[in-house]
């Protein structure tokens, strides 16, 4: 099970104050049939999740994300609504679309930050945004999140394609998240790669694919 983004609070840093006053307003922009992720109460996202070890399948299990009744509003006007996906990668966060349907925010608890999970872009390899680590203040990680603008097919889904990339102090690329979204259906697939050390090289660890969804 993977936890929503592993370097989230560090992706990108919002112009947001954000504020955890609950808001029980079902008007929030983001649920209409061509948003990017339509979360409207009662929409619910069925998926098959595979762990791989060196990119040998290992375990297979399915989970299920749904909306809860939780929604909290930024003084901007984005509403993010609360997702429960304990089971897999974004476990209980927060999403948020943005009024032109052109970003999805996530907040990965009410004591974290805002950030941008997915970006639409007009042109292949767009910078989306960027962000450092310093957790490791010797070493710090940089993220970088790139948009595509070509249609990927993905299980019968036409999916945009964003790609965040994670690099260290010496440029070496340590992991590699790449998500779909079909706008009017939401988060169609999400791929983790990670560093295998002794190989060098990055390998699938970890997916998350959409088997159905059922959408009001």
């Amino acid at each position: 099970m993977k936890k929503a983004l592993p370097v989230s609070a560090l992706v990108i840093a919002l112009v947001l104050i954000f504020s955890c006053n609950k808001n029980s307003s079902s008007g929030y922009p983001s649920f209409g049939p061509s948003s990017l992720w339509p979360l409207k109460q009662g929409n619910a996202w069925y998926y098959k999740d595979s762990v791989f070890t060196d990119s040998n399948l290992s375990r297979t299990y399915l989970d299920t994300a749904t909306l809860t009744s939780q929604v909290l509003q930024d003084p901007s006007g984005l509403f993010f609504v609360g997702v429960n996906n304990p089971n897999g990668w974004f476990g209980n966060s927060f999403a948020a679309v943005d009024p032109y349907n052109t970003t999805i925010y996530a907040l990965d608890s009410l004591n974290g930050s805002p950030y941008v999970f997915f970006g639409t872009v007009s042109q292949d390899g767009t910078q989306i945004g960027t962000g450092t680590d310093f957790t490791n203040p010797s070493c710090p990680l940089t993220s970088t999140l790139y948009g595509f603008a070509t249609m990927t097919t993905v299980n019968t889904y036409s999916c945009l394609k964003n790609i965040q990339y994670t690099t260290n102090c010496n440029n070496v690329n340590e992991e590699a998240i790449v998500t779909y979204v079909a706008p009017g259906v939401g988060i169609v697939r999400i791929e983790d790669y990670e560093m295998d050390t002794t190989k060098n090289t990055l390998y699938l660890s970890y997916s998350q694919t959409l088997q159905s969804a059922k959408l009001n």
